[in-house]
């Protein structure tokens, strides 16, 4: 296994700084992409998720659906909602897209990481992560403007989360960026071992284009 090789303070930095900040917001995307609180609604009881909608009215006990059920466990949801809004379906369509993206970068993150010590790998990682932060941005935003134009109520811990996911994620994006230009390639391994006295050995560039050497006659210029 090949581990990658960097340049100099900066690419060190970055490198750890990529890597910390791509996990930990990763963990806190998918834990924000599968909670139901985004939106918690004061005019009903009602809270709602990207993916569920939940029944808060009785306190400690949330009876949720998934919002492609044809009809919600209460009276209230059903009454509340008659299917998912547009904006929910805009959100599940962008958090899939962006969730593709955030596992592309990943991807590419280790074997950069682990296979080939190339700063195109860091780079493509890079632009990925910027193509997720705006898909979720894009969510972020939906439900920030358009989550509460039916119903009042308030942004809960969920989209906080994904706030804060989609901040560190830039930062990933950014740090994966400067990194990629102080990727240094990995040395070149020589697999035969003993060389043949006899072989010849080619230098193409100039000056030495023309020229021929033996290994004899290298080892005789440095006992010279």
């Amino acid at each position: 296994m090949n581990f990658v090789r960097v340049s100099g303070k900066i690419g060190l930095t970055s490198l750890w700084i990529s890597l910390i900040s791509y996990f930990l917001s990763f963990i806190l995307y998918v834990i924000a992409f599968s909670l139901s609180d985004w939106i918690i609604y004061t005019t009903v009881p009602v809270k709602v998720g990207i993916w569920r909608l939940c029944d808060i009215q009785v306190a400690g006990y949330d009876r949720c659906a998934d919002w492609s059920s044809r009809t919600y466990p209460t009276n209230t949801t059903n009454a509340a909602f008659m299917g998912p809004p547009d904006f929910i379906r805009t959100s599940q369509s962008l958090e899939v897209v962006a969730l593709v993206f955030y596992v592309i970068a990943g991807i590419l993150l280790l074997i950069g990481l682990c296979q080939r010590s190339m700063g195109i790998l860091f780079f493509a990682a890079s632009m990925s992560m910027i193509i997720t932060v705006i898909f979720a941005s894009a969510t972020v935003g939906l439900f920030a403007g358009q989550g509460k134009t039916a119903y009042g109520g308030y942004l809960s811990f969920a989209w906080w989360m994904a706030l804060i996911a989609l901040i560190i994620s830039l930062f990933s994006a950014i740090f994966l960026l400067i990194l990629s230009f102080y990727i240094l390639p990995l040395p070149m391994v020589n697999e035969n071992k003993i060389l043949d006295p006899n072989s010849k050995m080619y230098y193409t560039s100039p000056p030495y284009s023309t020229n021929i050497y033996t290994p004899q006659d290298i080892n005789a210029d440095y006992m010279h």
